[in-house]
């Protein structure tokens, strides 16, 4: 099975963090974001995986290589100018389409839905598009009826109603039939979305709403929910299964770091790979990026530090 990664993007949300790292290689628990998401999907048999690129491109390209390293196919898709979720899908069409339903993930989840779970919901129903969606209030905006079939996005159709239709979260991961890739050329949006509207207005139940109920999913494309995934891993004990080992600590340390006694850390702390935490230091809430130094003195509650640079997020009510 095959599947693409959506990371293409500017990461605007993610600002200020991501001027100085593209999103899919920011590290959580000391690993590149996008090692989350090929390990996800290889759980779920996909051994090739299309990633298209454009901001930072190549420090994706290099670090990501043939994929090789995970033992199974990268294929890139450069985009000089960002071509959005529906381009995005159109340019690499010779590679996603000869091998049935495709994967399609953003490159800014985590998550631990059942991959397995939705490809057998896809295939029983019959689908053209079946879309992972979870309850998540302030991100509820795909309306499903009673036969989990969407009949809107964002309100657009003015479909919802009461007692008949449920809105819910799209989680950035679904499953397309190859069909979809013939439909991309001729709808006038760079956005998949718009897409699916326009099938949905023609096709009812083509595409469908797979409710993941309670599997856990986090958006980290903002510093604060960058944060907050650190503290569900560390804290929380989320993502065991993509983790080196079971957590007993809510401190994570990569090889080559040292925390000088005097330093004092409190919350959930990871360091990259060699890292110095001086003494006479206070960490709480943070994340330290590769090869940095926490100079003495430092005090930073809720930030990163990337070598010199530190940054305090500031609180974001989701």
């Amino acid at each position: 099975m095959k599947a693409m990664i959506l990371a293409a993007g500017f990461g605007n949300r993610m600002k200020p963090l991501s001027d100085r790292c593209p999103k899919p290689l920011m590290p959580i628990i000391g690993r590149p974001a996008i090692d989350y998401t090929i390990e996800h999907l290889k759980r779920a048999s996909v051994s090739k995986i299309g990633v298209n690129t454009h901001y930072q491109a190549d420090r994706i390209k290099t670090y990501l290589g043939d994929g090789s390293n995970w033992k199974i196919e990268i294929a890139i898709s450069h985009e000089n100018k960002i071509l959005g979720t529906a381009g995005g899908m159109a340019a690499m069409s010779k590679f996603l389409s000869d091998e049935g339903p495709f994967f399609v993930c953003n490159g800014d989840i985590l998550s631990e839905i059942i991959l397995s779970e939705l490809i057998a919901f896809h295939s029983c129903r019959g689908a053209m598009v079946t879309l992972a969606l979870c309850d998540h209030p302030s991100k509820n905006n795909v309306c499903i009826d009673s036969g989990e079939a969407v009949v809107d996005f964002w309100g657009r159709r003015g479909a919802f109603q009461p007692g008949k239709h449920k809105n819910l979260a799209f989680t950035g991961i679904s499953i397309v039939d190859p069909e979809i890739l013939n439909l991309v050329f001729h709808v006038q949006s760079d956005n998949i979305i718009e897409v699916y509207l326009d099938l949905i207005k023609k096709k009812s139940g083509s595409v469908l709403g797979y409710d993941v109920k309670g599997t856990y999913w986090i958006d980290i494309g903002t510093p604060s929910s960058y944060l907050q995934a650190h503290h569900d891993i560390l804290v929380n004990g989320k993502m065991n299964q993509l983790s080196k080992k079971n957590r007993q600590t809510s401190l994570h340390m990569e090889i080559g770091s040292i925390i000088e006694t005097g330093a004092r850390l409190e919350g959930f702390v990871s360091l990259g790979r060699d890292c110095l935490v001086k003494k006479n230091t206070f960490l709480k809430n943070c994340v330290v990026w590769n090869n940095s130094v926490v100079e003495e003195g430092t005090c930073l509650e809720n930030g990163v530090i990337d070598g010199p640079w530190k940054y305090r997020i500031p609180y974001e009510k989701e």
